[in-house]
């Protein structure tokens, strides 16, 4: 924005303040131009963070959805697994069966709208609210996606030496029933925490989709 001073001499009152209004009411006007095109921007960078807000919930939304029920069956046939341990310790083909037998479907949960809303400014022009949702989604998303990794890394811990020995010692079958224990553990805190995780990513879900 430039300001120029008048382009002849100011011979009274009256044309200084002619003067001094013309450069008032354009400074305004430019002042205006650029809170529009701001508020435009604004605009813009909001609404593009809602859309990847929305595209990341829905997809993480319908992975939990199926993920939830067979997390929750898992974590029950694992408990029944170690509590027959003692009986199917005398069979082991019986044990690699049931390990077998539980699935854990593991589905990729995204993250990265957090980051970007973040780094463009977004979060700045939306309501608490809002924002606190989107947070607490995101949150959970990463503290569950890191659980995940922990029950996946005990469940091939514990199926890989299984399966590496299919006829045990005793002191073999000690260690593949600690290995079970660890992963029926991790298998269990999923469980606690998808409870938590679904109807939080639920509401950040429906306010997105606003």
């Amino acid at each position: 924005m430039e300001i120029h001073a008048p382009e002849g001499p100011v011979h009274n009152w009256r044309e200084f303040a002619v003067h001094i209004a013309i450069v008032t009411i354009g400074i305004l006007i430019a002042l205006s131009l650029e809170g529009i095109r701001e508020s435009i921007h604004n605009r813009h960078v909001v609404r593009e963070a809602r859309e990847n807000f929305s595209r990341e919930l829905e997809i993480n939304r319908e992975h939990m959805n199926q993920e939830a029920p067979a997390v929750k069956q898992a974590n029950k046939d694992l408990k029944a697994l170690v509590a027959d341990l003692p009986a199917l310790a005398q069979h082991p083909g019986d044990l690699k069966k049931k390990i077998d037998a539980i699935h854990n479907p593991f589905y990729f949960f995204n993250l990265g709208s957090w980051q970007s809303a973040l780094s463009t400014g977004a979060l700045g022009h939306m309501n608490t609210d809002e924002v606190s949702l989107y947070a607490i989604a995101e949150e959970a998303t990463r503290v569950y996606s890191n659980l995940q990794s922990d029950t996946m890394r005990a469940e091939n811990n514990a199926v890989a030496y299984v399966e590496s020995h299919p006829d045990p010692t005793p002191a073999e079958l000690r260690e593949a029933s600690e290995r079970l224990l660890l992963w029926s553990r991790s298998e269990q805190t999923l469980a606690y925490v998808v409870d938590q995780f679904q109807p939080e990513i639920e509401a950040a879900y429906k306010k997105a989709k606003q």
